[in-house]
């Protein structure tokens, strides 16, 4: 295995895998079609027919068909499958009538150049001789068709032998038909059609594939006891499955690449805080290191195009499309783009192409003719560094000028991770943020009081951490659930600055009094519908409250809030009596409880934005939480500027200009 030095038992690594029954390359699609199914970055690695297609197990698959071509991406796990079939056949566990025989293309074609006879027959006798097999007692088994055949790695013989070693294969299977065989080769390699051989594309590795593979390989690979590899296994499939590793999550698919991720997070049980050197590790596999350890050598891409020039080229494809919003490109597209970068080389465009899809697996055919990157994470990472390898020619306002659209973020963080210094985009990010809501005289207001609330609360978190929190309150208070403006999964913003400060005890106060307010704006809500409904939230409504009373210090705010708890009727005993209660009285005791949280806790405001406001303030959160992760992701970025930016986070304007002005007078 790649980087491990130990041998490794198959069966104790070993995952089954599955495979489509329909070429993904050969479906005839257009990218309109592809586009369809591609709804979210999650939704990238199930396209091109996987997401249409069943799947059946590879092993079913080789049950099913006497004569099977399996063909994959690089490091989709052909041989290791193969070499699991000869296993598992030795133990007669599988088709255990059969004798296997194992063979290496790549060894076949090199003994048969050295000994110029291109003979399958001879080889496989030599094999079975060295078993003590006499010639003649292997061909009656061969003409009796008592052998299972696993040709391994069609793709990988050199050029130059291809033909006859294609003519070979055809011959030998033909002549020996009784036999069972199995062929593996690249999918994009795949250029000669087997008679009476059905094909199969491996698939990518589902979620419990990924799992039973990480546990296996904790276990097996790192030297673990099996306890503790377990507890490692679960903890990387923990970790792997937060929102923010949903890029290293989707390199998982492919079971190289889930290798090399296992093998980066062994080191420090954690995954890297910079995933950029991650992807390029992932990159220098698939380009160079995955046939190097195997001593494949392919000759398919031109001298002349070097390691460096092949890299820039995926930088500029990348950059182009993804700037275009392609994410499933004609093949005469990638021609265009090939051809200004590739004219002064004097190289065969289309012959590129091909390369690149064979030899490195970062280029997959989704359907005829159209293309896309093999994931979309490779695709934002080469964007990423083509911005980089330009600075500081790039200008980053091009870039800047992309902050509310989502699904530039992953550009802005792996750039501002690889930038020599970041000072520059950070801070023109900063503008940019700021003058979303510059123009908003309500948005300004609520910033200020946000200010203004957040600077009373006497706690030692950084000022910024307190006004996402409280944020996030008027959020969840001042809109139903049908409603809300930030969709948030929780206190991102908070906990990406200063971690979990929800258990300061005045906090905790105000925010079991925002819930009590989103429970009353959930309550009216729910009454005009189902009345089973409303009953959930008066109870939710109840109990919020109490806790808020319990938590409350100042005794006048006391003794107001338990007088407006008395007010309202028991719920369990007559359902009826609450919602006419409510309906009646309601809103008054609403408004009494708003205009006392107003006077001893400056909360309680209702703001009424407009749906245009919701949405802006819903950008805001969001590219200020991307300011802060690239403020933590940033490898070099001074003291100063860090520090101005984080102090000046979700300030109104004319607070900003006084935060500044006390850096210029220091």
């Amino acid at each position: 295995m790649l980087d491990i030095a130990q041998t490794v038992q198959l069966m104790d690594i070993y995952t089954n895998f599955n495979v489509l029954e329909e070429i993904t390359s050969l479906q005839w699609r257009e990218a309109s079609d592809l586009l369809k199914d591609f709804k979210s970055e999650s939704d990238f690695t199930q396209l091109g027919g996987h997401k249409r297609q069943r799947r059946l197990p590879g092993l079913e698959a080789v049950l099913r068909h006497s004569k099977l071509m399996i063909l994959g991406k690089p490091g989709s796990g052909k041989t290791t499958f193969l070499q699991y079939l000869a296993i598992e056949c030795n133990k007669g566990e599988l088709q255990r009538n059969r004798i296997i025989s194992f063979i290496r293309i790549k060894e076949f074609a090199e003994d048969a150049k050295s000994y110029n006879e291109f003979n399958l027959l001879n080889y496989i006798s030599q094999e079975f001789l060295s078993c003590g097999v006499e010639q003649e007692s292997t061909k009656i088994l061969l003409a009796e068709g008592k052998l299972l055949i696993l040709l391994d790695g069609l793709d990988e013989v050199p050029a130059e032998m291809a033909d006859k070693v294609t003519i070979e294969i055809r011959r030998f299977t033909q002549t020996f038909y009784k036999n069972q065989f199995v062929i593996s080769c690249r999918i994009a390699a795949q250029k000669y059609r087997f008679q009476g051989f059905n094909e199969v594309e491996v698939a990518d590795f589902n979620q419990e594939q990924v799992e039973v593979f990480a546990k296996n390989w904790f276990v097996a690979v790192a030297l673990k006891s099996s306890e503790d590899g377990e507890a490692i296994g679960n903890l990387f499939i923990n970790q792997l499955h937060l929102p923010e590793n949903q890029h290293i999550r989707e390199l998982a698919i492919t079971p190289l690449l889930l290798h090399l991720i296992c093998l980066v997070f062994q080191v420090k049980d954690e995954f890297p805080l910079n995933p950029g050197k991650l992807y390029e590790q992932a990159l220098n596999i698939l380009l160079i290191r995955w046939d190097e350890v195997r001593g494949i050598k392919r000759d398919r891409i031109p001298p002349n195009l070097t390691f460096i020039n092949k890299k820039k080229l995926l930088f500029q494809l990348a950059t182009i499309t993804f700037e275009q919003e392609y994410y499933f490109f004609e093949q005469e597209k990638i021609l265009q783009v090939m051809g200004d970068y590739l004219e002064p080389l004097q190289i065969d465009n289309e012959a590129v192409i091909k390369a690149i899809e064979v030899e490195n697996g970062l280029l997959v055919e989704r359907a005829q003719g159209i293309y896309s990157f093999s994931h979309l994470t490779f695709q934002e990472y080469f964007t990423a560094r083509k911005i980089v390898e330009s600075y500081p020619n790039y200008a980053l306002n091009n870039l800047v000028s992309h902050i509310t659209e989502k699904r530039w973020h992953q550009i802005f963080l792996l750039t501002v991770s690889m930038l020599p210094n970041a000072n520059e985009i950070l801070q023109l990010m900063k503008q940019k943020i700021d003058l979303l809501v510059a123009v908003d005289e309500r948005l300004q207001y609520f910033l200020t009081w946000l200010h203004q609330k957040s600077s009373s609360v006497s706690i030692c978190y950084k000022a910024a951490g307190v006004r996402a929190f409280y944020l996030v309150c008027v959020e969840r208070s001042s809109c139903h659930r049908y409603n809300a403006f930030v969709y948030t999964s929780g206190y991102d913003l908070e906990c990406a600055l200063v971690g979990n400060i929800a258990f300061d005890p005045e906090l905790v106060l105000d925010e079991f009094l925002f819930s009590t307010i989103a429970c009353i704006n959930e309550l009216d809500f729910a009454f005009e519908h189902t009345l089973n409904d409303a009953l959930d939230h008066a109870h939710a409504l109840v109990i919020t409250f109490d806790k808020a009373v319990d938590l409350v210090v100042d005794p006048k705010l006391k003794q107001v809030l338990q007088k407006l708890k008395k007010q309202l009727p028991k719920i369990d005993s007559n359902p009826e009596k609450f919602r006419d209660w409510w309906q009646a009285k309601g809103k008054a005791w609403d408004e009494q409880l708003r205009g006392m949280l107003i006077k001893y806790r400056n909360i309680g405001y209702n703001w009424q934005f407009n749906e245009q406001q919701k949405e802006l303030l819903q950008q805001y959160y969001d590219v200020n939480k991307l300011l802060v992760d690239c403020l933590n992701s940033a490898t070099c970025v001074t003291s100063i500027v860090q520090q101005e930016i984080e102090e000046t986070l979700l300030l109104a304007i004319a607070d900003i200009e006084k935060v500044r002005n006390s850096f210029t007078n220091v």
